[in-house]
């Protein structure tokens, strides 16, 4: 008997469903013309589109640190050679950067020591453009600064760290010290 009146509420509710769809369609139509409807639709569907791609690309994550001091030259890119992290495959140690595998907002963060009597300045460059940059050292101290950037980016920009034109001398590595160079995909556009 239980299964019988579930089944008539059953009924009643898709009747009235079906009901109010054809009320809701009609209305639909009356205040909307077929190309707004079909331009409303084609923009639903491009937003799914989106929000599928994000789901389907995984994170994007790498953090590398340097594991010697180095006395840069003039413009030279900085290797962080150890690489603790590397979520995508985007990080490339041997080419010292960061190739952005998807357009979309990223995070950024550099970390650098120097010793006293020395300093440090340091670059975060996408392509061309210096998109931060990093001052370290002091007469007296060591001295350690980062930076932290956030960038909207184009899949393919290379994204590394270099020295800034000739100025500054030295990146200072001690065991309880760590240079390094991290970076995060924030968001897809």
């Amino acid at each position: 008997m239980t299964k019988i009146i579930l089944s008539v509420l059953c009924l009643a509710v898709v009747q009235t469903s079906i009901r109010g769809s054809q009320k809701h369609t009609r209305m639909l139509l009356e205040e909307y013309s077929l190309e707004d409807i079909v331009n409303k639709l084609n923009n639903l569907t491009s937003r799914v589109e989106k929000c599928e791609a994000v789901i389907k690309h995984g994170p994007v994550a790498f953090k590398a640190h340097l594991t010697k001091s180095v006395s840069p030259g003039a413009n030279e890119r900085i290797f962080f050679d150890d690489v603790r992290l590397n979520l995508g495959g985007a990080y490339h140690a041997h080419l010292g950067g960061f190739v952005t595998p998807y357009n979309g907002t990223y995070l950024f963060s550099v970390s650098v020591c120097s010793t006293s009597g020395h300093y440090i300045v340091l670059d975060l460059m996408r392509n061309s453009d210096v998109i931060g940059r990093i001052l370290a050292g002091d007469t007296q101290y060591d001295d350690c600064s980062s930076e932290t950037t956030v960038a909207e980016l184009r899949a393919g920009d290379d994204v590394f760290v270099q020295h800034h034109l000739n100025t500054g001398d030295y990146i200072h590595y001690q065991q309880h010290t760590v240079n390094s160079f991290t970076g995060t995909l924030l968001q897809t556009m």
